[in-house]
């Protein structure tokens, strides 16, 4: 009777493992044993096995290991095809795929024919069922077993899964972070382990924030159906409860997905924010990329393989289930919902809807708005007045009045009055102050109807205005905290300041703690080190000059928007810290200038003022004739790189980059040297 590689340890007075990893060299065993090793080899006649092994493949009988799988069509098993073929090779075995299709008297009859197979040294298997007496044969045989992606419930084998649990609960927390309740969850309607697995982890999250589980927001799909049928079945669910986002829990479920989306017309993440699972290389590529739930084939392939060889050669198998993480990698097809000052849910500017009859009541009102800004020196105001006049116009609308109150609340409440003397039937304001202008409001709500620009004053009561429109400030400050954690990416301990707006503004304050809030709890190797509030745009520069002298190791800076920006850059230099990088929001000719310098300013959240300008005034017209207003109309955030500026100008200013952006890009503008 021919040695074995027990015999071998046993002459050597080693481990089976040791013996094993001496001759596959999977791992460092000192000269000394293997020295013993390599002798008792020569002792007992295992010479012959060891040269087989060397020269990659075990001859004859046991020389195969099978995979058996219930398709080939996701992508996870195909990746683990290859990663395991490449793997096993190398310790010796072939690798032989078989395909149950989910069907368990088709998986009985393969596992049947591989336990009479002489040639099959091991199985391992993604199992249709998780009931242990429905392997009792299998495990009877005494044929080594791993269960690879599925789990079965025994300790009879050892089971390599991906922690399907913890995975989903991430992606549902992510959406919940992001605003979302109505959330869809699509799992394949067999129900594997996996996928019951993946629903626990999505009601953990959904409990967490006290969101009530709604059945009609499971949908069970066929992943073997065909396009049309998978699409007519979201659709009936999609129009049936609204969900504001869903996640497919599947590499196959999410490619379905995505193309019954292109076939609805449904946009990601403006209609629906999506969460895949991203094993396949075009979950990047898409537009919008797409935000995915990662499998570790490779680390799942090789535990699979170690195990299945320790206990081909004779160790005992580790019993029971290892986990592997799940890597969810945030991108672009998820978006944050907008709350308004009450909480009350966004709604985007194409749901603004006027009737053919609202319409002609427009055109025959000869209706008067006029507009309050807070400040009307830069473009971000000029794009919203334009925007305002020109949406208005079309419906007939004259616009009699529009002052700028220079920051100034006193001055703001006298221009207020002299415009309310011209009986307005609306005036669009952006207040300069939550709490001082409250009651100058107030009053003249009592009059004229009131629609808002980014945030409402503190006390009015939703029946005492009509609308308030604004860039989606979780979103904006969500972009920033983002666009800062990605340049970082990489760097450790990481150290940045906070220079953020000291008046009470919502939409502000929203901003503000939204982008800390990302940045701290994405970004482990980041750490805000220091905050400051800044009353006034000059004072910006005071508070980082006092940051840096007291952290001088900061290394990036955020500032709420781009006028106090510029401050902080005037401060930098002056202390000779051009060093570091900021980022803020809002896009001007001389931020952009420092964005497409490459100085300074690294990135940049803008808002997109032209096309907030168009919402308020389909807000303003909408509620000239009906009382059936939306209260918080919200509209996304455009995120600004030097490498995209040219392009982000243009779709942000409604016009062609001026000069001095090119010159900036191209690093000849002088200014900025």
């Amino acid at each position: 009777m021919s040695a074995t590689i027990k015999d071998v340890a046993k002459k050597a007075g080693v481990s089976i493992a040791t013996v094993s990893h001496t001759i596959n060299k999977t791992r460092y065993v000192s000269p000394e044993l293997a020295e013993l090793v390599n002798r008792a080899i020569e002792e007992t006649g295992y010479k012959v096995k060891q040269s087989a092994k060397n020269n990659a493949l075990v001859p004859g009988k046991n020389s195969v290991i099978a995979f058996v799988v219930p398709n080939v069509t996701s992508t996870v098993y195909t990746k683990l095809v290859s990663a395991l073929s490449r793997i096993l090779l190398e310790s010796g075995y072939l690798l032989a795929v078989y395909v149950t299709n989910d069907n368990e008297s088709t998986e009985r009859s393969i596992l049947s024919g591989l336990m009479t197979n002489k040639r099959i040294a091991g199985i391992i298997l993604s199992p249709i069922s998780a009931k242990s007496s429905d392997y009792d044969r299998l495990f009877r045989s005494g044929l080594p077993v791993v269960c690879l992606t599925r789990a079965i419930d025994s300790d009879r084998c050892a089971c390599i899964t991906s922690e399907n649990k913890d995975g989903m609960y991430a992606a549902a927390k992510h959406l919940i972070r992001s605003g979302h309740e109505a959330i869809c969850i699509i799992i394949d309607a067999g129900m594997q382990s996996a996928m019951k697995e993946r629903l626990e982890g999505y009601r953990r999250a959904l409990e967490e924030k006290n969101i009530p589980f709604n059945q009609k927001l499971i949908m069970k799909a066929d992943i073997n159906a065909t396009e049309r049928d998978f699409a007519s079945a979201f659709h009936k669910m999609y129009d049936s409860v609204r969900p504001t986002a869903v996640i497919a829990a599947g590499n196959t479920l999410t490619l379905m997905l995505m193309r019954a989306l292109s076939n609805l017309g449904i946009d990601c993440p403006r209609d629906l924010s999506v969460i895949g699972f991203g094993d396949e290389q075009w979950c990047s590529f898409i537009t919008p990329p797409l935000t995915v739930l990662e499998q570790d084939t490779e680390k799942l392939a090789a535990l699979a393989a170690r195990e299945l060889i320790r206990e081909i050669e004779g160790e005992a198998p580790s019993l029971g289930r290892t986990d592997v993480p799940i890597q969810l990698s945030i991108r672009r097809s998820t978006m944050m919902i907008g709350r308004g000052p009450f909480g009350e849910q966004s709604h985007l500017p194409s749901e603004i809807v006027l009737s053919h009859e609202e319409k002609k009541r427009l055109r025959a009102g000869n209706f008067k708005v006029g507009i309050s800004f807070h400040y009307s020196g830069n473009a971000w105001t000029h794009l919203h007045e334009n925007a305002i006049r020109n949406t208005l116009e079309n419906f007939g609308i004259s616009v009699v009045s529009v002052s700028d109150a220079h920051f100034d609340p006193s001055l703001q409440m006298t221009q207020l009055e002299a415009l309310a003397m011209q009986k307005p039937d609306l005036i669009i304001a952006i207040p300069v102050d939550d709490k001082v202008t409250s009651d100058k409001f107030r009053k003249l709500s009592k009059n004229t109807k009131l629609v808002f620009m980014s945030n409402v004053p503190q006390g009015l009561k939703e029946s005492e205005y009509c609308t308030c429109v604004s860039v989606n400030e979780s979103e904006n400050g969500a972009n920033i905290g983002n666009l800062m954690g990605e340049y970082f990416a990489g760097r450790k301990n990481v150290k940045v300041g906070f220079i953020m707006h000291g008046v009470a503004f919502y939409g502000t304050h929203l901003r503000d703690m939204s982008a800390k809030r990302e940045l701290t709890e994405r970004y482990d190797n980041i750490e805000v080190a220091a905050t400051g509030k800044f009353t006034s745009f000059e004072s910006a520069y005071d508070v980082c000059c006092d940051m840096l002298r007291e952290h001088p190791d900061i290394e990036g800076l955020y500032v709420s928007w781009d006028r106090p920006a510029l401050e902080v850059i005037r401060a930098l230099k002056d202390m000779g810290r051009e060093n570091i990088s900021l980022f803020t929001t809002d896009l001007d000719l001389e931020i952009g200038k420092y964005l497409g310098s490459g100085q300074i300013v690294k990135a940049i959240s803008s808002q997109r003022p032209y096309e907030q300008g168009v919402a308020v005034a389909m807000a303003a017209a909408k509620a000239l004739v009906s009382d059936n207003c939306f209260k918080y109309v919200a509209l996304g955030p455009y995120s600004v790189k030097r490498e995209s500026l040219l392009r982000a100008w243009k779709e942000i200013m409604h016009e062609e980059a001026p000069l001095p952006i090119e010159r900036a890009l191209s690093g000849s503008d002088p200014l900025l040297i």
